[in-house]
Formats: C-alpha cells, structure tokens, sequence
C-alpha cells in the first residue's frame, strides 16, 4: 500500500442514537458523512500547510480514511458522554498536532481537556502555537445507547 502526506482535512463532531452502541457509533460517523469508509487511525501529526474543508463529499464507498478520532460510547440511562479532537496549528503553518479525549464528562470539560494536551504538546516540541479549534460532542442517555464523536480526516486530494 502506498501513502501520501494528507492534503487536506476535516474537523467534525457529531453524536448519535442507536439500537445498540456500536449502532450509536455508525450512525454518528453518518452524521459526519463517514459512514460508508473505512477509517485507518492516525496518531496525531498534521502535515504542514494542510487545507481545512468545512464538509466532507463525495467519498467513494469502501475509501480508506487517515483518521485521528475520539469517540465513547454508553447505555447506562441518565449518564453524560462526550468526545473531543484538539487541533493546534504552528506559526507559518509547519505542521501541528491533534490531541484527543473522551470520558463521562460534560463538552466543556472534554474541550478544556484537549486545549491543556495541545498546549502541552507545543511546548514539549518548542512550536508556537498560532491557532487552536476544537470540535467536540455531548450525548445524555435515555432510552437508547449513544456515541459522541469527534474526528479528524485527512485527504490525499
């Protein structure tokens, strides 16, 4: 198999129901638009000068997806989930690094959570940090299993 450095990518969060958890998970990544590939996990390195879209399309089936994800799952009734992608970008745009959390805690919480890691990640490396986003998702339990979501894809075009 060969690769190539992503291109672009795209920064998403969505939760979901479904009949089971596993089902919650598949129908959040269609929320997303990523339903219908196959995701292949990163670590969490983004390439430099990398192009942010604002919505994925038309993604042939089966497609295999580089992707930095954080996702939780529950079923137990009245509990909160949530999942977070952190994304810091250098100056001059040489590259960056995506930090993700998930938990039983509130978006706040998860968004805090990555912001610290990212920050964290810069300094460790000595970059500077020009621009931080976050996307990130909440789900409460109720009569049905949930997702929360959050993800990051990168494209070779």
């Amino acid at each position: 198999m060969s690769w190539t450095t992503p291109k672009r990518a795209f920064l998403g969060a969505a939760s979901a129901e479904g009949g089971t958890k596993l089902n919650a998970f598949d129908n959040a990544l269609l929320k997303l638009g990523i339903g219908n590939v196959n995701l292949v996990k990163l670590s969490s390195v983004i390439p430099a000068h990398i192009e942010w879209m604002g919505e994925v399309h038309n993604v042939p089936v089966g497609m295999l997806l580089p992707t930095v994800y954080a996702h939780i799952e529950s079923d137990e009734p009245g509990s909160t989930i949530s999942a977070a992608l952190g994304v810091g970008i250098s100056e001059g745009n040489e590259g960056g690094l995506i930090y993700e959390y998930s938990g039983y805690c509130t978006k706040e919480e998860a968004e805090e959570m990555v912001c610290r890691m990212v920050e964290e990640g810069f300094r460790a490396r000595g970059w500077k940090l020009k621009e931080f986003k976050v996307a990130s998702a909440e789900a409460t339990v109720k009569d049905k299993p949930v997702a929360a979501l959050a993800v990051v894809v990168m494209f070779p075009y």
